[in-house]
C-alpha cells in the first residue's frame, strides 16, 4: 500500500470521513501516478475526467511528499474551488498539518493608494457602473483580502475596478504609504510561507516573463509544479510573451510620471514640457495607425484583415458582450506594404525620440529610483516600437490592432515550445500536466507537439468515471444550414426552443462568438416561458447561483462558460452548443499558426484546427454530466459532426455515449429519464 492509498484508497481517511463513500479507482490510480512523479522527480501527463476527483488526486501526494508545490489552474473559478471546498476538506483528514493560500495577479486585488485617489473625486467608466460604489466602499471596511471576487455582484465587465488596481509598471512599492497594508504584499508574504500556493497560468507566466527580465519574480520558488486545465497552457504563455505598444500604454506613461513627480513636489517645466511633446506626437501617430487600419480594412482587408471580438469571445465577426463594434487585428506587414501604410513606415521615429528625450528629462529630476523606474518604462516603450516596427522576427506575429478607442501594434510567438523549453521543462522538480481534455484522437500527441513535451514525461489516460452511454445523449439535428449560412442563427432558434420544451428549461446554450449569442437571445427571450439569462447581465458566479436556484431557467453564454462550470443535479439536464468550435482561419493568429505548421511539413487543419476544436469541444459537452445521478441531452447545432469524415475524430474525442438524429427519439428518451428519476425518488421517499 502507498502513502496515497492511506488517503484515498477503500478503509483510507477520505472513506472514513465521508458518509456514503465511493471507490474511485481513477483518483487513486492518479494519485498514484502523480505520486511517483514526486517521488522520481519526473514529469506526468494526465486526463482525468469529470468525477475523477482530480484535484485530491494530486493535491494529497503533493502534501504527503512534504514538497512546496505551485499549482496552476486556467480559472479563479477552480482557484475558489480548491480553496474553498478541498483545501479545508484536507486540513481536517490530512496527517500533518499545512499551509495552503491563493495567490492571484496584481489587478485582482484593491489598491488602497488608488481606491484612495478615486475616492476624492469618483470618475466612473460607465455611467451606471456608479450604483456599486456604496457596496465597494463597504467592503473595503471589512475586506481581509481585497480580491474582488468577494464583491459577488460586480459585473465581470466593471470597467472602473481598473482605477481601483494597479500594475507593475504604477506600483510604488515601499514607497507607497500603504505599503504595510497593502494586499498583494500580505498575500506574497503568504504565499512564501505555505506549503501550497495556487496560482492562474496567467500569474504563472507573468512571472515566468518577469523572471526572463532579470529584474524580479512575482512568485516563491516552488519545489514541484502541477498545471491543472493544462490544455490552456499554449494559448496563456503566447499572451505573455506578446509585446505591444499602444496609445494607452502611452497614455498611462505620461499620467503616471506627472502624477508620481507632482506628488514627491519633483515635476519639472522640462518633464511637463517632454510629456507633452510625446502626447502630441503619439497621439498623431496612433490617429494616423488607426486612419489607415480602417481604410485598409474597407478597401483591402479580405486576406488580411479580422474583425474579431475582445478576449473572452469566438470565431471572428463575434460581438463583444456590450454588441459593440469588433476588434480590427491585421497583419502589420500586409498594412504597411499597402498603398494606405505607405505613411507610417517612418511615422514612428518622431515618438521614439520624444519617448528618450521625456526619459532624460525625468532622471534629471533627483527622484532617484522613482526616477529610475519611469525612465526605464520610457526606454522599454521606446525600444518595443523599434522592434515592432522592424518585424523582422519570422518565428513571431506582428500585428496592428484597433478597438474603438484602443490602437496599439504588437508581436506574439507562433510556437511556445521554445518558451517552454527554456523556462519550465529544465527546472529540475516534479511537474504534472492535467485537465478532463488533454487527449485528442485518444493521445496526448497534439499536447506534446504544441508544448515540446520531452519524451520522458508519463502518460496516463483515466476512463471515464461516469456512464455515459445511460446517463446521456447527444443530438444532432437534420436539415440545418452549414454555421457559414448568413440565416444560421435563425435557422437553428426553433430547434433549439423544441429542446428548452422537452427538458422545461434547465438549459446551457452555449455559443462560439457573441454574435452568435446575441441574436440567438433576441429571437429567442420574448418565446421561452423559463427564466432567461445572459451572460454579460451580471457576474459569472451570480449568474450561475441564479441558475442553479431556479431549476427552470436557460442560460445564454459564451466560452467563459464551455468549462469551469460544475452544475450538479436537475438545473442543467441540456447543453446545446451551435456549432463545432474552430478558431476562424481568418484571424491573422490562426492564420499565421496554420503557415508556420505548413512550412515546417505539418498538415495545420489536421495537426492544429481539428484537435483544437476537439478539446474545446470535449470542454463544452463536459458541463452535462458532473454526477453519477445527473442525466441529460447534448445537441449540437452542426451536421458536419455526422457528415464530414473529420467529425468522426470529434466524436473519438468525446465520451462514448448514444446518438441520434430523431428528435421524437429525445423527446421519448428524456420522457423515460423523468419516469426514472420520479421511481427512483419515490422509492427513496
Amino acid at each position: 500500500m502507498t502513502r496515497v492509498d492511506a488517503i484515498l484508497g477503500p478503509g483510507g481517511a477520505v472513506a472514513a470521513s465521508l458518509p456514503g463513500w465511493e471507490e474511485r479507482p481513477q483518483q487513486l490510480a492518479m494519485a498514484q501516478a502523480v505520486e511517483r512523479a514526486f517521488e522520481s522527480g519526473g514529469r506526468a501527463l494526465i486526463e482525468a475526467g469529470t468525477g475523477t476527483g482530480k484535484t485530491l488526486g494530486y493535491l494529497v501526494p503533493a502534501l504527503l511528499s512534504g514538497k512546496r508545490t505551485l499549482v496552476s489552474t486556467a480559472t479563479r473559478t477552480l482557484q475558489h474551488q480548491i480553496a474553498e471546498r478541498d483545501i479545508p476538506f484536507l486540513t481536517r483528514i490530512m496527517p500533518r498539518p499545512f499551509r495552503a493560500v491563493v495567490l492571484k495577479g496584481r489587478q485582482n486585488y484593491l489598491c488602497w493608494e488608488e481606491f484612495e485617489r478615486f475616492r476624492q473625486a469618483p470618475e466612473f467608466s460607465r455611467w451606471d457602473e456608479q450604483r456599486h460604489w456604496p457596496e465597494i466602499v463597504r467592503w473595503t471596511e471589512q475586506t481581509e483580502t481585497g480580491d474582488r471576487a468577494e464583491l459577488r455582484d460586480l459585473p465581470d465587465d466593471f470597467q472602473t475596478w481598473n482605477q481601483l488596481t494597479t500594475t507593475t509598471e504604477r506600483c510604488l512599492g515601499r514607497a507607497c504609504e500603504h505599503h504595510d497594508r497593502c494586499f498583494v504584499v500580505r498575500a506574497r508574504e503568504a504565499a512564501a510561507e505555505a506549503d501550497v500556493v495556487i496560482v492562474n497560468h496567467h500569474l504563472f507566466f507573468a512571472d515566468v516573463s518577469i523572471r526572463a527580465t532579470g529584474r524580479m519574480q512575482l512568485l516563491p520558488e516552488p519545489e514541484a509544479l502541477v498545471f491543472d486545465e493544462a490544455h490552456h497552457l499554449e494559448s496563456v504563455a503566447a499572451s505573455f510573451f506578446t509585446r505591444r505598444v499602444s496609445n494607452v500604454r502611452v497614455r498611462v506613461l505620461v499620467g503616471d510620471i506627472l502624477r508620481d513627480l507632482e506628488r514627491e513636489s519633483l515635476l519639472t517645466d522640462k518633464v511637463r514640457d517632454a510629456c507633452t511633446a510625446l502626447e502630441t506626437i503619439a497621439t498623431t501617430f496612433f490617429d494616423s495607425l488607426d486612419s489607415t487600419i480602417v481604410a485598409f480594412s474597407r478597401t483591402e482587408g479580405t486576406g488580411g484583415a479580422a474583425r474579431a471580438p475582445r478576449q473572452g469571445g469566438g470565431d471572428a465577426g463575434g460581438r463583444s458582450r456590450s454588441g459593440a463594434d469588433t476588434v480590427d487585428r491585421l497583419r502589420l506587414a500586409d498594412l504597411l506594404e499597402s498603398s494606405h501604410g505607405a505613411t507610417l513606415r517612418d511615422a514612428h521615429t518622431p515618438v521614439d525620440a520624444a519617448l528618450r528625450e521625456l526619459g532624460v528629462a525625468v532622471r534629471t529630476t533627483g527622484a532617484g529610483e522613482l526616477a529610475d523606474r519611469l525612465a526605464e518604462r520610457c526606454s522599454e516603450i521606446s525600444s518595443d516600437l523599434r522592434d515592432l516596427m522592424q518585424a523582422a522576427d519570422p518565428d513571431r506575429l506582428y500585428l496592428a490592432v484597433r478597438d474603438r478607442s484602443f490602437c496599439a501594434l504588437e508581436s506574439l510567438p507562433l510556437d511556445v515550445r521554445p518558451i517552454f523549453q527554456r523556462y519550465l521543462f529544465p527546472r529540475a522538480m516534479p511537474q504534472v500536466f492535467t485537465s478532463a481534455t488533454l487527449t485528442t484522437d485518444g493521445n496526448f500527441s497534439f499536447l506534446r507537439a504544441r508544448l515540446g513535451v520531452p519524451r520522458d514525461a508519463e502518460e496516463l489516460e483515466l476512463p471515464p468515471a461516469f456512464d455515459y452511454m445511460q446517463q446521456a445523449l447527444l443530438y444532432v439535428p437534420q436539415g440545418l444550414p452549414a454555421p457559414t449560412a448568413p440565416d444560421f442563427v435563425e435557422r437553428i432558434v426553433p430547434e433549439m426552443l423544441r429542446l428548452i420544451e422537452i427538458t422545461d428549461g434547465r438549459a446551457f446554450l452555449l455559443f462560439t462568438s457573441y454574435r452568435n449569442m446575441n441574436r440567438a437571445h433576441q429571437l429567442m427571450r420574448d418565446r421561452l416561458r423559463q427564466r432567461v439569462l445572459l451572460q454579460g447581465e451580471q457576474s459569472r458566479e451570480s449568474l450561475l447561483d441564479t441558475f442553479r436556484a431556479d431549476v427552470r431557467s436557460v442560460l445564454f453564454a459564451t466560452s467563459s462558460f464551455w468549462e469551469g462550470v460544475d452544475v450538479q443535479g436537475e438545473s442543467l439536464s441540456l447543453v446545446v452548443i451551435d456549432k463545432l468550435p474552430f478558431a476562424s482561419p481568418v484571424d491573422p493568429a490562426v492564420e499565421a499558426r496554420m503557415r508556420h505548421i505548413e512550412a515546417a511539413g505539418g498538415n495545420a487543419f489536421r495537426d492544429y484546427q481539428v484537435p483544437e476544436a476537439a478539446i474545446a469541444l470535449k470542454q463544452g459537452v463536459g458541463r452535462l454530466i458532473r454526477h453519477r445521478n445527473d442525466v441529460g441531452i447534448i445537441a449540437l447545432m452542426d451536421q458536419r459532426l455526422v457528415t464530414k469524415g473529420y467529425g468522426k475524430r470529434f466524436l473519438a474525442s468525446l465520451p462514448r455515449t448514444r446518438r441520434t438524429q430523431d428528435l421524437d427519439l429525445v423527446t421519448r428518451w428524456w420522457a423515460h429519464q423523468r419516469e426514472a428519476r420520479e421511481g427512483r425518488d419515490s422509492t427513496s421517499g
